[in-house]
């Protein structure tokens, strides 16, 4: 904050506010060039280097305490959004584990908060017509190249909300294993929002008037995001809440009409992942609160 020039009194209280509010601390972490002092001059290799330490270390340590090898890995995942190099970034991880000739890869970029779901969703899939199958899900996001340095209020906020960062997940659907698993996957919504020219425009990397790149938070954000979970319960609830839940659920909606009541569904969800986009969404209607290990593992 201090080495930004640009920042007027105004959007000097508005980022103080906002990193208040975001739970950023001191034992954040953030990308190696903010310690150096040259955000505002990245080059490729500094979003690269991010990235491998990362992915070497977290993949490291997944394949240590699962007890697989890299060259029982059949699908290999990775998703970064705002960072696309040549090799990919998955390429880069095949040749550091030096895994088999035959791995299916899959490297996605510009998938924003979906990202992770997709990935998943992308192995469920492969999982339908392979069997006794292992696969690599690496999952994060490159601030590097992205960290703002303007003035532009809807794209200031980004640098309070995201984090150096990410997690590495190993699925398989080789029964075998099923002694070794932490969580089931039982089921998994997509609800795709890109015909919405709302929902299109509200996240976009992009540049300001003075030609810096960084993320943009358009104000339809809040209004696109709940109408996505909102859909996405609408489909999934049927599919995880039980039935006391589902006639509470019902009852409710038919006097939605003439109350404001806004139902919950805590009585069948046991945890909300973390976001924190979606966060305060959910934080308003009473979803999770300070206490919910989705909320504190943000701070």
């Amino acid at each position: 904050m201090k080495r930004n020039k640009t920042l007027g009194l105004v959007e000097y209280k508005f980022l103080l506010k906002a990193i208040v509010s975001s739970g950023i601390g001191e034992q954040t972490y953030a990308p190696g060039i903010m310690f150096a002092g040259r955000e505002e001059n990245p080059t490729l290799q500094d979003g690269i280097s991010e990235m491998e330490e990362f992915f070497h270390d977290s993949i490291q340590k997944l394949l240590i305490r699962s007890g697989i090898s890299a060259q029982e890995i059949d699908v290999l995942v990775v998703n970064v959004s705002m960072l696309s190099a040549v090799p990919s970034l998955s390429a880069m991880i095949v040749n550091h584990y030096k895994m088999r000739d035959d791995i299916k890869v899959f490297n996605l970029t510009g998938m924003g908060c979906s990202a992770s779901l997709i990935s998943v969703n992308v192995v469920q899939n492969i999982f339908k017509s392979y069997k006794n199958k292992n696969a690599l899900v690496v999952t994060s996001e490159s601030l590097t190249p992205n960290w703002y340095s303007g003035n532009d209020r809807s794209m200031i906020l980004s640098n309070c909300l995201f984090r150096t960062g990410g997690c590495a997940i190993l699925l398989t659907n080789n029964r075998a294993l099923k002694h070794k698993s932490m969580l089931k996957l039982k089921c998994l919504v997509r609800t795709h929002h890109g015909a919405k020219d709302d929902s299109y425009n509200c996240c976009t990397q992009a540049e300001d008037a003075e030609g810096r790149q960084g993320f943009h938070l358009g104000k339809s954000l809040p209004k696109a995001a709940s109408r996505a979970l909102v859909d996405n319960l609408r489909v999934i609830a049927p599919k995880i809440l039980p039935i006391p839940e589902l006639i509470r659920f019902m009852v409710v909606s038919l006097v939605r009409k003439w109350t404001s009541t806004v139902s919950s569904t805590k009585g069948g969800i046991d945890s909300y992942p973390p976001n924190t986009l979606a966060n305060p969404f959910m934080e308003k209607y009473g979803w999770i609160n300070d206490e919910d290990p989705s909320t504190f593992v943000m701070r």
